[in-house]
């Protein structure tokens, strides 16, 4: 199996999903797959280019975390610590496994590790035409803070959302 050898942390997610998540560090192996998601999940803007996702990679490969269900990856998300704040940069899930809790579970997991590493505000932007992004991040603790104009390339306003993490601590 091609994931059988890479770490990671196997979730169930709920009932209707019915089968086993893995939630794992990205590795460049999975660079098509993720390039493939974000090409369909962001269909009326220019994907990000694979060059860039193996910059965030290799400046912050923790932060870089990928869903995978019977060795395809089903979801990502990519985020990165600044001192004692931090920012999730984009997450996506294959449409046929969103409203399953993947996008839920990917931030809950690198919200952990943004808490692990000491983090004690975590900030986004998002689409203010994104619904459905909008609701996750309010359900999972984040609150609009402020519109931001042309924020997009194509003109399009985001929400500049923060989370406040609380129980902050560092390890070792």
């Amino acid at each position: 199996m091609r994931g059988s050898a890479r770490k990671g942390v196997w979730v169930r997610v709920p009932p209707w999903a019915q089968n086993m998540v893995k939630i794992r560090k990205f590795s460049l192996a999975d660079l098509k797959e993720v390039m493939e998601i974000e090409k369909v999940s962001f269909p009326n803007r220019e994907a990000l280019s694979g060059n860039y996702f193996k910059s965030l990679y290799q400046k912050y490969p923790e932060g870089f975390i990928v869903a995978e269900s019977e060795g395809r990856i089903i979801g990502y998300t990519i985020g990165q610590p600044k001192n004692e704040s931090a920012e999730i940069i984009s997450l996506a899930v294959d449409p046929i496994w969103r409203k399953k809790g993947i996008g839920k579970t990917l931030t809950n997991f690198l919200i952990n590790n943004f808490k692990e590493k000491g983090v004690k505000e975590i900030s986004l932007h998002a689409r203010i035409k994104n619904k459905a992004g909008i609701t996750l991040y309010q359900n999972l603790g984040f609150q609009i803070l402020k519109t931001i104009k042309n924020y997009y390339q194509n003109g399009d306003d985001a929400y500049l959302m923060k989370k406040k993490i609380l129980g902050t601590w560092r390890s070792g």
